[in-house]
């Protein structure tokens, strides 16, 4: 199921550029 694998990896992007917008 590529379409899950593209969710999960655009969901732990998204956090990681959270992370550095509060830094």
């Amino acid at each position: 199921m590529p379409e899950l694998w593209d969710f999960t990896r655009i969901s732990v992007t998204q956090n990681n550029l959270q992370e550095l917008k509060e830094i």
